[in-house]
């Protein structure tokens, strides 16, 4: 069977699991109702995760791509109600408000400039490049971590499921935008799926050590 013909299962496969990891932050809000507080916690990923979504929902308007704007239209709800969430119990209203602020602008911006670009491939490649910068940003925030683990040599502060997620996710998405012939998706996913199969080596070369044993800091937490 020719690659191309499973296109259509291969976008589905990337649907589904974008749309289970999108419903993780259901787990991080709970522990902040149950605490009735976000701690030192921060919105950054949320509010990114808005904006994010939010662009690549704007291309796969302009580009009519149907499993584009239904993964990203789902993000956007979903992380628009973590937002909510967070902000309800975070003391840290006022910066809460100036990203969500920032945000909502950008996103306004776009939409008027998409009102008025007249030619498509120049709407597709610049909401692409932006898609694709805001995904390589997101992929790129584990790199802390990968070196802290190498450091203490221990895996005990890295989420196996969720990186395993992302990884299949990744996987999924780079074989769509390779079959699609599509750069801006395709790019940025490598990227990650190549970043989250190293998370993933790190549980095979690290043991696992007893919680006690290992000096976590909070900014790898």
């Amino acid at each position: 069977m020719h690659l191309f013909e499973l296109k259509e299962h291969i976008a589905n496969l990337a649907v589904i699991t974008t749309i289970l990891q999108f419903f993780s932050g259901i787990l991080v809000c709970k522990q902040y109702v149950v605490n009735r507080t976000t701690a030192e916690a921060s919105s950054f990923p949320f509010i990114a995760g808005i904006l994010s979504a939010g662009i690549w929902l704007l291309y796969g308007l302009a580009k009519h791509n149907d499993k584009i704007v239904m993964v990203n239209t789902v993000g956007v709800t979903l992380m628009i109600s973590y937002t909510v969430v967070f902000y309800i119990y975070t003391f840290k209203k006022s910066t809460v408000l100036k990203q969500i602020t920032f945000t909502v602008a950008l996103l306004l911006f776009m939409i008027c400039y998409i009102s008025i670009e007249e030619d498509n491939e120049i709407l597709l490649t610049r909401l692409g490049l932006l898609a694709c910068s805001l995904t390589l940003i997101t992929v790129a925030a584990p790199m802390s971590k990968l070196l802290y683990v190498i450091k203490v040599k221990c895996t005990d502060c890295l989420p196996f499921p969720m990186i395993l997620m992302s990884f299949f996710v990744s996987a999924f998405w780079s074989l769509y935008g390779y079959i699609d012939e599509d750069i801006y998706i395709l790019i940025p996913n490598s990227i990650g799926g190549v970043l989250a199969m190293a998370q993933l080596s790190l549980f095979a070369i690290y043991p696992s050590l007893p919680h006690s044993s290992v000096p976590y800091k909070s900014m790898v937490a």
